[in-house]
């Protein structure tokens, strides 16, 4: 037998079992290699000049059970990616090797797992099981999640809301923890999906799996002062109006000082007495201003990005 089995003594040939283990190997037909091998490619991407040619996305979705639907978003560089989609809708999503990028995936998922990315900022829809990061640096993550885990990331930051402990594996480094900070309209009805609340809220309390817990060089937890609300700059037909479970105490004081200068600002500059044509020219320089901020910080890039995006996240087919 190609097995190697011997009947007469009841067992194997090891060299023959081992060919014949080899031989019957093949790749899974679930996995991520099958899914960008063979799966539908996704039009989600931009299609500008200058833009990294091995980037994918694709998915599943039409040959494989209903479970174990997959998308992948593979080495998207330079752009940002927004959708809402009903491709998203309970799928496992892989995010694979992109950076300087921002992802919108503002549907209810299976689980999303962030591998190899660098300075990427990933917004999700609330996630079923797990939210798994790793091999990741400077990446900011913002999502409801069931679980979150991670290892071998450096300087990432992770702005969550999440009934379990955060889990550190080994290999992490400057880890920021922070509350979850935003919403969108149909976000109240996507965690009603995956069957998540907004209590018990755990991400403040992560859990060791090494012995790193108390090097303070490995985790610690944004402080108020560093906490800004992240807007989502697209317009969805939903019921949901603020952040589910609101902020920590803290961080809604810092969020009130903060408008109050802003206030106090805005009432010097209409009590400064400024004729029509100076008022002119200070909006004139505060728009420079404004202007080279955007350059410098690269957040121009994003801003000329989400002309593209706007509709995109309206789709709920493709």
């Amino acid at each position: 037998m190609k097995s190697g089995y011997l009947k007469t003594s009841g067992t194997f040939s090891l060299q023959k079992l081992q060919a014949w283990i080899k031989e019957c190997f093949v790749i899974n037909p679930f996995g991520i290699t099958s899914c960008i091998r063979s799966g539908k490619k996704l039009p989600w991407a931009q299609k500008v000049e200058g833009a990294n040619k091995k980037t994918k996305v694709v998915c599943n979705m039409y040959k494989v059970p209903y479970v174990h639907r997959m998308v992948v978003i593979s080495q998207i560089s330079k752009q940002t990616v927004a959708k809402s989609s009903e491709t998203l809708v309970d799928a496992h999503v892989k995010i694979h090797r992109c950076s300087d990028s921002y992802i919108y995936l503002l549907s209810p998922l299976r689980s999303v797992t962030v591998e190899k990315c660098q300075n990427t900022t990933v917004i999700l829809g609330p996630v079923q099981t797990v939210l798994h990061v790793q091999m990741c640096s400077n990446v900011k993550i913002i999502g409801v999640c069931q679980r979150l885990s991670l290892s071998s990331t450096k300087d990432c930051t992770f702005h969550t809301l999440t009934p379990t402990r955060p889990i550190f594996y080994s290999g992490n480094q400057g880890v920021v923890l922070a509350p979850f900070h935003i919403y969108y309209s149909l976000l109240e009805d996507h965690m009603a999906q995956t069957g998540l609340a907004t209590l018990p809220n755990c991400w403040d309390r992560p859990f060791f799996f090494s012995m790193e817990s108390s090097d303070h060089h490995i985790w610690r937890i944004m402080s108020p002062q560093e906490f800004y609300v992240f807007v989502i700059p697209f317009e969805m037909e939903g019921d949901t109006a603020e952040i589910p479970g609101g902020l920590p105490p803290a961080y809604t004081k810092a969020m009130r000082q903060r408008q109050q200068k802003i206030l106090m600002w805005q009432k010097t500059v209409k009590n400064a007495g400024l004729t029509r044509e100076q008022r002119k020219q200070f909006q004139e320089l505060v728009e420079m201003k404004f202007k080279e901020w955007l350059i410098k910080t690269e957040n121009r890039q994003q801003l000329d990005s989400l002309v593209f995006s706007v509709d995109s996240v309206k789709q709920v087919s493709i």
